[in-house]
């Protein structure tokens, strides 16, 4: 066979569709008899292999999806809610996000993903529905401070209105920390939907998730731990990797944060 055929044949995997979950007839003995010793090793670098290759992407665009769902969310609330002619906008919308804050988020996710059918999408959209109190409070945070700065005293003296003052000085000044605080939500996506999914109540087979994988390993801990290793390592390389590129971004956004740390 030539060299591209060798290539070929090193990087494509071929398994039988119909035994993916064959690891789960392996009992007792039979794990430790080298006719299966083989059949294990098949089934946990092969398929394993290229469902972890998928889910880096699955697990990434779906954490992605949920966060920005919930920074949309965070913008919108409290820059309509400063600058909307009635001061009690803002009250509502602040007493609002106290009130969902006051409420556990996974037993919130828990109850609601318990009465929908449990698929991708109804997950990304509860984790993003149930994610935006936080990032909230710090997006307004970020408004009042922005409002009183010289460049919006300025457009307000040369006759600007709320909206346009909104859309013109505010949300430009603001997109830089919404998108950190968005990249690290990722994080915390990643690993609601991971936890959510070792419930049962997430993402459910025959579509793959890390934490459905954990799920189903934890009847192999003894005999095959690598079944269980692999989905929390590259849980915990997720996580860690969305941690260091929401500080990356901050740092880049705001130089002053990295001269302070040195």
């Amino acid at each position: 066979m030539d060299r591209r055929g060798q290539l070929r044949t090193r990087f494509v995997i071929r398994f039988d569709t119909e035994a993916k979950n064959s690891l789960t007839t392996l009992r007792g003995a039979e794990l430790l008899s080298g006719q299966y010793r083989y059949g294990v090793y098949r089934i946990t670098s092969h398929f394993l292999t290229a469902t972890f290759l998928y889910l880096l992407l699955a697990v990434a665009a779906l954490a992605l999806m949920a966060s920005g769902q919930a920074s949309i969310t965070d913008t919108k609330l409290p820059v309509k809610g400063l600058f909307l002619p009635t001061i009690t906008v803002d009250d509502l919308v602040m007493r609002f996000t106290e009130i969902m804050m006051t409420i556990p988020v996974i037993f919130l996710i828990l109850a609601i993903l318990a009465i929908f059918e449990k698929d991708v999408f109804i997950t990304m959209g509860v984790i993003g529905l149930t994610s935006w109190m936080g990032t909230t409070r710090f997006v307004r945070a970020e408004i009042l401070s922005l409002r009183e700065q010289d460049f919006v005293q300025a457009a307000r003296a040369l006759g600007a209105g709320g909206a346009r003052i909104m859309f013109r000085e505010l949300l430009p000044n603001a997109i830089a920390p919404v998108l950190v605080a968005a990249t690290l939500k990722v994080a915390t996506a990643v690993l609601m939907e991971s936890y959510i999914s070792y419930l049962g109540y997430g993402i459910q087979p025959p579509l793959a998730s890390w934490g459905n994988m954990l799920n189903n390993a934890q009847s192999y801990f003894g005999s095959a731990p690598w079944v269980a290793i692999f989905p929390g390592v590259m849980i915990t390389l997720a996580v860690t990797s969305f941690n260091f590129l929401g500080d990356g971004l901050r740092d880049a956004f705001d130089p002053r944060h990295v001269t302070a740390r040195r």
